[in-house]
């Protein structure tokens, strides 16, 4: 039986590498070039092994593992991480999700490294949960100042998110959920992994749609960005949301909807 595989990465040419590889071993492989398309890509599934790397823009590594161990409950899925942040996360491995890790380094011993994985991985019926804990590395690998920065400043910022104590949806260009922060999944009742990639409308009534879908596409087209409010019931509150653009420099990123409960 044909084997089924998902990779996931932002860089595209590492998709290609690995998926390359995979076919060559038999596999059909699923690509995703984000962490939003990977939980997108899920639906296709269930898949035989799923490849993420850890670190990337609008969804991280983890969550996708965590959306797959979700929907694939049950079923043998070993979930591999296989990043170039592994070596500077590695007091984080009981918390990533992955089953298996495996360090990025050079292609050419990659790529030996992974058929000697999944050599081993093919061979087993199903791999334990938790059994690869071990880091698979490619040789002279050692944590990095640059790499340990980043992962500084981004638990800095989701530090800052997860302080605020109003809620915080951060909406893709489709207007499906990238994030919430845990005064707006408190409102919303359910956990992150339940609500990622879902469209923003199924979270607030559906007689208000309409207004929701009109107050985007108002910030959208606005050039100095100004915020739109309106007032909704959630978690048996109404709530003031405040609806404003995110921008990057290079091109409009998607939405900011802030919450506050007004009052029960």
């Amino acid at each position: 039986m044909e084997r089924k595989a998902l990779v996931v990465d932002s860089d595209v040419f590492f998709v290609e590498f690995l998926a390359g590889l995979l076919e060559r071993r038999g596999y059909r492989v699923a690509r995703a070039y984000d962490g939003k398309q990977g939980i997108a890509g899920l639906d296709a599934g269930p898949y035989d092994v799923l490849f993420a790397d850890l670190v990337m823009p609008k969804v991280e590594g983890r969550r996708v593992f965590e959306a797959a161990r979700r929907r694939f409950n049950g079923r043998c899925c070993p979930l591999v991480a296989v990043s170039g942040t592994v070596i500077e996360q590695m007091d984080e491995l009981d918390t990533l999700g992955a089953d298996f890790y495996i360090a990025k380094g050079p292609l050419d011993k990659l790529e030996h490294r992974l058929h000697e994985f999944l050599d081993r991985l093919e061979r087993l019926p199903c791999p334990a949960p938790g059994a690869g804990k071990q880091i698979l590395q490619t040789g002279g690998v050692f944590p990095r100042r640059d790499a340990l920065e980043l992962l500084e400043s981004l638990e800095f910022h989701k530090a800052v998110l997860d302080a605020l104590p109003a809620g915080v949806l951060v909406l893709d260009r489709d207007t499906r959920l990238l994030n919430a922060n845990p005064a707006a999944l408190a409102l919303l009742g359910r956990p992150l992994v339940e609500v990622l990639n879902r469209p923003v409308i199924e979270f607030f009534p559906s007689a208000q749609a309409a207004e929701l879908i009109g107050l985007l596409k108002a910030t959208a087209r606005d050039p100095a960005g100004r915020p739109r409010v309106f007032f909704s019931g959630m978690g048996g509150l109404t709530v003031r949301a405040v609806v404003s653009p995110l921008r990057t420099p290079r091109e409009p990123s998607g939405w900011v909807i802030a919450l506050e409960g007004a009052s029960a």
